[in-house]
């Protein structure tokens, strides 16, 4: 008889769509399990700073000087063009199908409050923020961008300490204690199903059915724009990588439905750098540098659900942007997807940063501000999917960059000596 295995993506998959009709029949009530929800992304986040840290630490420090610079400037680049095209394509799809134009704004925007308060960044501010003056307190605070910052130049030491002395006793070290960390993330994702369910039926009971269906437009047409823009990633890189479209869809379902379920590309990241090593057969140095940069730098997704949601407020109070102010909207809602806290209810922080910037209403975050659920859902898949297509674009000019016996099941990936094999 053939054993029936426990499949992870499987249960989040059935556990979110039953917290989705638990949360509408139920309703309010369902809140009260919230804190099941809650304990189970705290267990998974605790682990998620030091993790990023050392993935991209070991990366780099795993490099020599030369293909530090080869890989990095090439990902950092991808990164900020894709999230740019991205902004644009949420502007440039909001104004042919005006979200914000509905029956029922009139309504929305009468009963609109909101107590949230302005947060007003300059850019040298925000730049200034990207370096820790103290790497313990950014940790603490899960500020990821100047953790990330000084893993780099953690990671560049490392690299050329051993380009002087052939070995390293901490790299040794960073290296067993990812695999400590990835261990302890694997303990709590067989426990995924039950804390996506009670937070998504608690979101969905809190928010009910009326609210839903009264931004649904917004919502559809959000949907659209991400479903739209994930298929033509997907045909750029199966036709640049010349692999074949359908299979590479089916390799990234199970990191898709991870990402749509925890609303965190950095909950996401163990799944999506182990498929992208042992389904797409992606060279593990790559992986390992670009997949975990990508969390913090890599928004594709955060900066569509942006402009889009910028997009449909301004329409919603007949404050439609035009000519310069397009190219505004989606050059701001680009620059503050690198802000974007890589957990659950990041997106409220953007909100307050996103809209007085475009001279928005702050109380329009009463009317979006509820449905973070549902939009961090929907916006997450383009960036994790985006993460492990920048590393694919850039491996693509890398000697044995992509194995192309892994990714079509001719062989199986093999820890110790892919970097070695491809």
């Amino acid at each position: 008889m053939k054993r029936c295995t426990y499949n992870p993506t499987l249960f989040i998959a059935l556990a979110l769509a039953l917290g989705v009709a638990v949360g509408l029949v139920v309703g309010a009530p369902m809140t009260e399990i919230k804190f099941v929800g809650e304990i189970f992304f705290s267990l998974v986040q605790m682990c998620m700073v030091p993790f990023v840290m050392g993935q991209i630490i070991a990366a780099v420090g795993s490099l020599t000087p030369r293909e530090l610079g080869n890989i990095g400037i090439k990902a950092i680049l991808l990164f900020f063009v894709t999230s740019l095209i991205a902004a644009a394509f949420g502007v440039f799809t909001s104004e042919i199908f005006k979200p914000g134009l509905m029956a029922d704004g009139a309504a929305l925007v009468a009963g609109a409050s909101s107590d949230a308060a302005v947060t007003h960044v300059s850019l040298a501010e925000t730049l200034t923020s990207f370096f820790s003056k103290n790497i313990v307190s950014s940790m603490a605070a899960g500020a990821m961008v100047p953790c990330i910052v000084f893993s780099l130049f953690f990671g560049v030491a490392l690299s050329l300490y051993r380009e002087k002395h052939k070995t390293s006793h901490v790299f040794s070290l960073i290296e067993e204690l990812n695999e400590l960390l990835l261990i302890i993330i694997r303990m709590v994702m067989n426990v995924a199903p039950v804390g996506v369910f009670a937070y998504v039926s608690s979101s969905v009971g809190a928010l009910g059915i009326s609210m839903v269906l009264s931004v649904g437009k917004f919502i559809l047409v959000l949907f659209g724009t991400s479903l739209v823009f994930c298929a033509l990633w997907y045909v750029v890189v199966a036709l640049y990588c010349r692999l074949p479209l359908g299979k590479l869809f089916m390799k990234t379902v199970p990191m898709v439905v991870m990402s749509a379920a925890t609303i965190s590309s950095a909950m996401t990241l163990p799944v999506e750098m182990e498929d992208a090593k042992r389904k797409i057969g992606l060279r593990r140095d790559i992986c390992d540098l670009v997949l975990p940069l990508g969390v913090p730098l890599n928004s594709n997704g955060k900066a569509l659900q942006l402009a889009v949601t910028a997009m449909f407020v301004a329409q919603l109070y007949g404050m439609e942007f035009t000519g310069g102010a397009l190219i505004q909207c989606a050059m701001i809602s680009w620059l503050l997807s690198f802000a974007n806290a890589a957990a659950p209810g990041g997106t409220l922080i953007s909100l307050t940063m996103l809209f007085p910037a475009l001279g928005l209403p702050m109380d329009a975050i009463a009317i979006v501000g509820g449905l973070e659920y549902i939009t961090a859902g929907i916006g997450t898949p383009p960036n994790v999917i985006s993460d492990v297509f920048c590393g694919m674009l850039v491996a693509q000019h890398e000697e044995n960059g992509i194995n192309r016996d892994i990714f079509f099941g001719k062989k199986d990936y093999v820890e110790s000596i892919d970097t070695l094999e491809g």
